[in-house]
Order: C-alpha cells, then structure tokens, then sequence
C-alpha cells in the first residue's frame, strides 16, 4: 500500500491538469445515485467510458448492458483471466475484444496502476469494497476523483444479500437501464422471498452446521473459509450455521482441521471453479465437476468427516461470492441444508431463467453433490 501512496504523490500534478479538462459538470439534468458507501455519486452523462476496479464485476454489466457488457469497458483488471479462466475463454470467444482490453492491474490492489487509469480517460471507475483491485481504502479512488472522474463503490461479496439491491439500483440508474435493473431486482427478490419465507420461525436448534471452505484444493493449506459476512452470511440466511463465523471474525480466515473435525458439520460444501480444486462454472461438465469433487474430499485432512463419509458434500462455483447471481447459490445451499424444506426448489430452473436476461448465459455447472 505505501508503493501506491508513493505513486499517487508522484501522480498529484498530472490530477491538477486532468482535473480542469475531465471534471464533471454539476447540471439541473445531472443524475445523482448513493453507492453501498452511501457516497453520492453524480453524473451529468451515462458513461461511455468505465474502467472495472476488478474483472469480475462485469457480471452486474452482463444484467445492464445485456447486448454486449463490455461495450462501455475501456480497461479492467486481469483477475479474471487468472483466476476464473472458464468464464473468461466463454466471453473471449463471444466478444473478441476482451482478449484487447487494457489491463490496470493483474490480481491485486497493489498492482493497480492509477496512471494507467488515467491515461484511459475513463468518465466512471467502478470499484468493490473489498477484494483484489481498488477498495474504499485506496488512494486509487481518491486520485481519480480529484481527476473529476466519478467512483461507484458497489459490493456482491461483503453483504452480498444487502448490497446486490444497492449495487444494481446505482449503476442502472447511472447507466440509463432502470429497467434492465428493476427487473432482475423483482426477480431476485421474489426469488428470495421464497427462501426466507420457508423459514420463518427457524430456532437456532434446528440449523444445521455447515463448513463452507473456500477454493479447497487451490488454498495452500485446507480449512480457507469465510466468517459472518460473505457466503458465510449466505449460510445463515438459508438457516445454516456456519461453524467458522464463531472463530473467523473477518470476511475471510483459516480454521484449523482439529477444530473443523471436533465442530463436526452436517453439510460440507467446497467452493471452486478452476484445477486442482473443484472444477465448476462456464463449460464444465458434470463429469469433470463430481470428479473434482471427489479428489477434494479424498483429502487425507478432511476425509473422516461426517458429511463427506455420508455424502453431504457438496461443490459450489466460487464466483458467486462476487456476482449478482448469487441468487443461485442461495438456492443451492439452502437445498442443502434444508432439504425438507426446499424439496420443490429447483435452482436450475432459476439458472434458465436468469439466462433468458442474459446474451450470454450461465452454460456449464455451477454446483454439484458428491452423489
């Protein structure tokens, strides 16, 4: 972080410059929207030119933009090619000028380059509030606004249930689809409704433990999981209890397997989408997805627990921490956990829904049962 603070004192006399040519006007007409920070963040003009702070956001433009999401996008991050290179060859192949965009970073905050940004001349930067580019602490933001260029915060991965309404409502409205927005917004929310309803009156007897580890297989050590926000506060809201949330204060952590075996769960589900941990997401077969699945849960450190001697094992495509269509895990995992109450729940059925918004949609698995 001080190399960033270093270059962005090094940038200040170019944001001078920059700022009286790029700023934006205040008008009567302006459009004004509240991002998840409760920023105010104003625009005289739908933006023609977007930078994404991280890759993967284009998921909420794939719901907006639905022609074609990268229309506007002059540069992003590499994460997605680095880290989900499933999904990136899909839209690669569909939109060519993927492979040409721009890169302003690779797979970190720290190797965001706010030059880069600037040289592209971006008139909106859209950036998460935590993850691996620009957050609501870098120095990144704050250039580029004393630039005049306007910074959405959004978040799918914090308070992904809270935050997935706020995200999309602003950059709707910023980008004139209210109506693109407003729609898959309804969706979700009686998608929702249908969840929580089911367990209205829940007593904290009746969760059943759940262990959510996070890109098992692809983390350096076994036991990578999620506390009270994130996936883990997914789990609560389909009536889990996630076992880490009481050691992991954080969004993310490591438990230890002595702690994992001794809270003995009753749902295991391993996030992933690429090799040597579970294969799932754009293109993968269901073959290809129990395989990796089943490699994951012949680890020596977890293959004693219950859950997975007695196929409660369970594979869920890891982006969906960051996308707006966590709706589909939502489903998932509360089929998961309570398969009594969800018996009718049928998320491949929400998933084919979901594509019909979509230009290119969700074609491949995105969670699968060991059985």
């Amino acid at each position: 972080m001080s190399a960033i603070l270093r270059r962005a004192r090094q940038l200040l006399p170019l944001v001078v410059f920059l700022a009286a040519g790029l700023g934006i006007a205040q008008t009567a007409s302006a459009t004004q929207v509240t991002d998840v920070l409760g920023r105010k963040v104003e625009m005289d003009h739908a933006p023609q030119r977007i930078v994404l702070g991280e890759g993967r956001l284009f998921f909420a433009l794939a719901l907006l933009d639905r022609d074609n999401p990268f229309q506007r996008v002059v540069g992003w991050q590499n994460d997605m090619r680095l880290l989900d290179p499933h999904t990136y060859e899909v839209y690669a192949k569909r939109y060519p000028q993927v492979a040409k965009l721009p890169l302003i970073g690779q797979a970190s905050e720290q190797s965001v380059s706010a030059e880069q940004i600037l040289a592209l001349k971006p008139d909106l930067a859209i950036f998460s509030i935590a993850g691996e580019g620009p957050t609501q602490h870098s120095p990144v933001a704050d250039l580029l606004e004393q630039a005049g260029i306007p910074v959405l915060f959004i978040d799918f991965r914090v308070h992904p249930i809270e935050n997935t309404r706020v995200s999309l409502q602003a950059l709707g409205t910023l980008l004139g689809r209210e109506q693109q927005a407003q729609q898959y917004l309804s969706f979700y929310d009686s998608h929702l409704k249908r969840v929580t309803d089911a367990l209205a009156g829940l007593e904290p007897s009746q969760r059943p433990k759940v262990f959510l580890e996070l890109l098992a297989g692809v983390w350096q050590a076994p036991g990578h999981t999620t506390g009270k926000s994130g996936l883990g506060s997914v789990v609560e809201a389909v009536g889990g209890h996630n076992i880490a949330a009481d050691v992991v204060p954080g969004a993310l952590g490591d438990v230890s397997v002595e702690y994992v075996l001794k809270a003995d769960p009753d749902v295991y589900i391993a996030t992933g989408n690429r090799a040597p941990g579970v294969l799932l997401g754009a293109g993968v077969s269901a073959d290809s997805a129990r395989q990796s699945l089943a490699k994951i849960t012949a680890r020596p450190e977890f293959a004693p627990l219950r859950p997975i001697r007695e196929g409660q094992a369970h594979g869920l495509w890891h982006d969906f921490y960051n996308s707006p269509f966590n709706i589909l895990a939502i489903e998932a995992m509360a089929r998961w956990i309570h398969p009594e109450r969800f018996k009718d729940l049928d998320p491949q059925a929400t998933m084919g829904q979901i594509n019909r918004m979509l230009e290119v949609g969700l074609d491949g698995h995105y969670w699968i049962d060991a059985q």
